[in-house]
């Protein structure tokens, strides 16, 4: 199967956003990324399709709350939730996991099988969730790391492949990486998608997060 066609292309300006960030706060020890602890964010992910709402991560809480709070302020309920996709499975993205298929019982959960995640469907590279939405393998932060682009919206969703500290575009900690040339491929990777608007697992969107990329890069 190959890419829908306007992968890659600047987002048109009359199309919406349907990917709705939920922040949950997360609290990195000191000596990961720097001297001194961090409290940073760690971003799941509600998009909207015709049939009902994609969960892109859980996030780290295992209670759930902040995903409750989500779908409670966007008029959605559980029930509404058709898919269940994890970039991967480092515990800030899966904590809630368990929470999460408790709730929306009806919903398929996909990953990569790399991942391991028990009783998940494998998702692959270039592979159509809910008809706009298609997966990209992208590992070395972990094996089977994930990245999603909505060909409806032009919204590419980097899970933990680049993410933002203080308006600056950085690289995933090297500890918390598998295999750190890998990591490279998969983030060249993402420059074939150039125009369309990047989201993080990890940090605030930035208003120019291309001119960063090249400039990380080279």
């Amino acid at each position: 199967m190959g890419l829908p066609p306007r992968l890659g292309l600047p987002t048109p300006a009359f199309m919406t956003s349907s990917a709705v960030p939920v922040p949950m706060p997360l609290e990195v020890p000191a000596g990961i990324l720097g001297p001194d602890p961090v409290t940073m964010q760690v971003h799941a992910f509600l998009l909207h399709h015709s049939g009902g709402l994609v969960l892109v991560d859980t996030g780290m809480d295992v209670d759930g709350s902040a995903l409750d709070q989500a779908l409670a302020t966007s008029g959605a309920t559980w029930a509404d939730v058709s898919d269940i996709v994890i970039t991967h499975a480092h515990p800030d993205h899966i904590g809630a996991l368990g929470h999460v298929r408790d709730r929306a019982r009806t919903a398929r959960l996909l990953a990569h099988p790399a991942e391991q995640i028990d009783g998940a469907r494998p998702l692959l590279d270039r592979q159509l969730i809910a008809g706009h939405l298609v997966a990209l393998e992208t590992p070395g932060h972990t094996p089977g790391h994930l990245s999603l682009i909505d060909e409806g919206t032009g919204e590419l969703l980097i899970g933990d492949c680049l993410g933002s500290i203080d308006g600056r575009l950085v690289r995933a900690p090297a500890p918390f990486t598998t295999d750190a040339l890998t990591a490279e491929t998969s983030i060249a990777r993402l420059g074939t998608f150039r125009g369309t608007r990047m989201l993080f697992s990890h940090g605030d969107e930035l208003e120019d997060p291309w001119e960063q990329y090249d400039r990380l890069l080279n």
